[in-house]
């Protein structure tokens, strides 16, 4: 068997006995217990054990011709639908793997992605953040995030109409797009998000804040484009706080 090929359906789940069978019944088609036996280089017993197991998941079938019974694959995008299933079924047991993970280490998870597409990668992972928590906290140069990245603003618009029940707050420096952009919120977003404008004063740089968990992702967007995600509870409740002074003074 191509070993390129055993390693690559090792990797959806199947042993590697299971993986050198199924490529045994994709290559024959119909075939007796015998022949798949002799083309995966198995034992008859062995093979007949492995092909009850690809029956059990869906990748093979047989029927009864004659007093022959004939075993054939199922179709290869069958295993695009297990991997999937078994993905499907982590994700919905991950809010109770999270909460029983416990990190020996006090010390932050810092991470850093560079340039724009490393940026955009650390959106989609803030995007994926706020739909997992309730709260989340932006302090952002909305006109430099404008600029910059105005199609991530479009996924932000949509995202915070799908979210469920959201507590999002943003806090938002700049001039006249920043303005629009508050407009902009509170009329078609009120339900969902409350936004401050705090004008050009106390400008901040450039520089997109979201506080979400347990994390801080610091995304600087001048000249040198990257993000800083750092996680770690007691700096994301020290980033809190500064936050509440800065939201709850008056303009």
């Amino acid at each position: 068997m191509p070993i390129e090929l055993t390693t690559i359906l090792e990797k959806t789940g199947l042993s590697k006995k299971q993986a050198d069978v199924y490529l045994a019944l994709l290559e024959l088609g119909e075939a007796s217990m015998t022949e798949i036996s002799k083309r995966a280089n198995q034992k008859r017993p062995t093979t007949y054990l492995i092909v009850e197991e690809l029956e059990l998941v869906g990748l093979a079938s047989s029927v009864k011709k004659g007093k022959k019974k004939i075993y054939m694959p199922a179709h290869p995008r069958r295993l695009a639908e297990l991997t999937k299933f078994r993905m499907d079924q982590v994700g919905d047991v991950m809010p109770e793997l999270l909460a029983r993970y416990k990190s020996e280490s006090t010390k932050p998870k810092i991470e850093m992605f560079e340039g724009i597409e490393g940026v955009r990668k650390a959106y989609r992972e803030a995007f994926s953040l706020l739909s997992e928590h309730k709260e989340g906290l932006w302090i952002s140069d909305i006109e430099r995030v404008l600029e910059k990245f105005p199609e991530v603003l479009k996924e932000y618009d949509k995202l915070v109409r799908s979210i469920r029940d959201p507590r999002i707050r943003e806090i938002t420096f700049g001039g006249g797009p920043a303005r629009a952009w508050v407009e902009h919120m509170q009329k078609d977003h009120s339900k969902y998000c409350k936004v401050k404008y705090m004008g050009d004063r106390g400008h901040i740089g450039a520089l997109d804040q979201l506080i979400v968990g347990n994390k801080v992702m610091s995304f600087s967007l001048n000249k040198d484009i990257f993000v800083l995600i750092t996680e770690s509870e007691a700096l994301a409740e020290t980033q809190r706080g500064l936050f509440e002074l800065l939201w709850n003074q008056k303009n």
